[in-house]
């Protein structure tokens, strides 16, 4: 029993954070950590504001002419707001870093988006602009957080200085950076010690290191900018910017003169990101003599926007360098990276648990041999499969499926492929399960399944998941999975959530054996081609609104 219990909460701590935190931080996935084309670096700040450092460290950034980026906690900005305000008038982006510093692996989804945006409000109301940058503590996602890219930018990093532990002092930080920091790098860093494992005393050290790095940057010709300088296509989303709008237009008013400047500011940086204002924005530039706005259309009305509202401080660096023109990676790459890390995953999962195929002509079924112990499945014909039992659980091929999805255009064509598949693959897996002498004891065989009402008619029983956690845990693994599989990703399935349930279907062994094999022979069947006519019907029902929409 407890080793049950260990085995669930790895495979629910899998999924919902190991997986998603590897295609995520790995492969980049949906987050920016680094632009190797960009002709300067970037320094972050997690943790703060911190009273005691935080002003010293916007000090030496002040001197050096260096704009950076914070990522701050809500709770921290409440208690210190002029430490939010003096990070946005002196030039530098502020950031997210939830509302307390608690990973997302242990929060629930829901509380991770309340704390988000109360953190954003709070910020809000203290600078007039509202953040979309964001970066979860410790790099930790969970597998929810594939929906914050639709809401957020979220930012990683590509060097860290392990600031965060005094052991080593200011030499350990040095070796690390001094030498090392490149154009395109993203800088983590820390404004703060009073996080779980770091030390108080540790930001003291970063910050005198921290002059000595920024200095022979210069020498190198390095140069610094804030994290929204350095993204490639600095033109925020138009969802970002709307929602950015209806925002501010619900929060109070700012009372100081300071605040309301800063309203305004952000007032115009929204307006400048508007296509419409852009192009007017362009237009002014191209009749006042601005050529180079002109030239760039709406993203350089961007920048001028962006120059306006905040202040422009000496830089030290080496003189400025041209951008070369970059062309960001697009979903679907990401995608097809996510997808080949998921079906790697799956290819290990099949050989640790020992997974085998059902038929070797066609690889849509698969099965494992185990004891059952989930909850009494009561079948149709009678039977009963408890606790104990020896059972198959079955398993659909998901790389069959990826490439049936891939070479299909329409979900009601790889609905009839699936049936084909299913009339195939049922009369040699009954052959296998029901001629093995070592499964002479074997009850019968189940699965769980998000598309399983054309399942009756090839004799399986559909009942309810009954254990909560099992429900939950079985629901999220297989929407993650459809969002993988299903050409329009996770956008389509969301139109439909409500349809996407996991049932257990179970056949008992003697059903199986009426079905499909009355006359058990030891030769294997030749074409054991099984179609009801009446599961075409339920099955093209049921795919194009559950899962992929009428249009496939």
């Amino acid at each position: 029993m407890v080793e049950a219990i260990i085995w669930v909460v790895f495979i629910f701590y899998l999924i919902y954070t190991l997986v998603p935190t590897f295609l995520i931080r790995r492969l980049g996935y949906g987050v920016f950590k680094n632009r190797s084309d960009s002709p300067c670096a970037a320094l972050t700040f997690d943790d703060g504001p911190d009273p005691q450092y935080t002003p010293q460290l916007l000090d030496l950034l002040a001197r050096k002419g260096t704009r950076a980026t914070f990522f701050v906690l809500g709770a921290k900005a409440e208690h210190y707001p002029d430490l939010i305000r003096r990070m946005h008038e002196e030039g530098h982006l502020v950031g997210l870093h939830n509302y307390m510093h608690h990973s997302n692996a242990l929060m629930t989804p829901w509380k991770v988006r309340r704390t988000l945006e109360h953190s954003a409000d709070v910020i809000e109301r203290i600078t007039g602009i509202r953040p979309v940058h964001y970066r979860p503590p410790w790099g930790v996602f969970n597998v929810f957080d594939f929906l914050l890219i639709r809401k957020f930018r979220i930012v990683l990093w590509s060097m860290a200085a392990f600031d965060w532990r005094s052991r080593g002092g200011t030499d350990k930080i040095k070796r690390k950076l001094i030498g090392k920091v490149k154009d395109g790098a993203v800088i983590l860093l820390h404004d703060s010690g009073d996080t779980l494992g770091a030390n108080p005393d540790a930001p003291g050290y970063m910050i005198e290191a921290l002059a000595d790095v920024l200095e022979d940057a210069r020498r190198r010709g390095i140069r610094f900018a804030r994290i929204d300088e350095h993204l490639p296509d600095r033109r925020l989303p138009d969802r970002l910017v709307r929602r950015s709008a209806e925002k501010r237009t619900a929060l109070p008013a700012a009372s100081s003169r300071r605040d309301q400047a800063s309203q305004a500011a952000g007032d115009a940086a929204a307006n400048a990101r508007d296509p419409q204002a852009a192009g007017d924005a362009a237009a002014s530039a191209q009749a006042a003599g601005g050529a180079a706005a002109a030239a760039h259309g709406p993203r350089a009305a961007d920048q001028t926007a962006a120059s306006a509202q905040l202040p422009q401080p000496a830089v030290e660096a080496a003189p400025s360098r041209e951008t070369p023109p970059s062309q960001p990676p697009t979903p679907e790459k990401h995608r097809g990276l996510a997808l080949r890390a998921w079906m790697l995953w799956e290819r290990l999962f099949h050989r640790l648990y020992r997974i085998q195929p059902g038929d070797s002509e066609h690889r849509f079924l698969h099965y494992r041999i185990r004891t059952y112990h989930g909850q009494e499945l009561v079948l149709e014909d009678g039977e009963i499969i408890r606790p104990g039992d020896k059972v198959a659980e079955l398993h659909l091929d998901n790389e069959w499926l990826r490439q049936a999805g891939s070479q299909n255009s329409s979900m009601m064509k790889l609905a009839v492929q699936m049936i084909r598949a299913m009339g195939n693959s049922m009369p040699r897996l009954a052959h296998r399960l029901l001629t093995d002498p070592a499964l002479a004891d074997l009850k019968g065989v189940y699965g769980i399944s998000m598309i399983h009402r054309g399942t009756k008619q090839f004799g399986f029983t559909v009942l309810p998941l009954h254990n909560r956690l099992w429900r939950w845990s079985s629901t999220l693994y297989l929407r993650v999975l459809l969002g993988m599989l299903h050409p329009g990703g996770f956008g389509r399935l969301q139109e439909n959530t409500a349809r996407l349930n996991p049932r257990i279907i179970a056949m008992s062994t003697s059903q199986m054996k009426k079905r499909y094999a009355p006359g058990l022979s030891a030769a294997e069947p030749s074409s054991g081609a099984y179609y009801p006519e009446e599961a075409y019907g339920a099955v093209l029902q049921e795919l194009p609104d559950g899962v992929a929409g009428k249009g496939g």
